[in-house]
């Protein structure tokens, strides 16, 4: 399973910064605007590594740490 960054949603290069149609930032903009970690429950930060796991964004080090733990026992 592979990790993904967590885009910058405040970087015009990344989502219009003013109101647009445009499906992709509507997109970006309802995932990371207030998404948070299944795990701890904190927010995103953009450059954040995280993982998608049954369609729900965790923070890389949050599933590591859990998964480390699990393997410890």
């Amino acid at each position: 399973m592979g990790w993904l960054i967590v885009p910058d949603i405040t970087d015009e290069r990344v989502v219009c910064q003013s109101p647009c149609n445009h499906r992709d930032c509507a997109v970006m903009r309802e995932q990371w605007g207030e998404s948070k970690c299944r795990i701890c429950g904190e927010g995103f930060k953009a450059g954040q590594r995280f993982y998608y796991e049954d369609g729900v964004a965790i923070h890389a080090d949050c599933l590591e740490d859990e998964t480390l733990k699990q393997t410890q026992r």
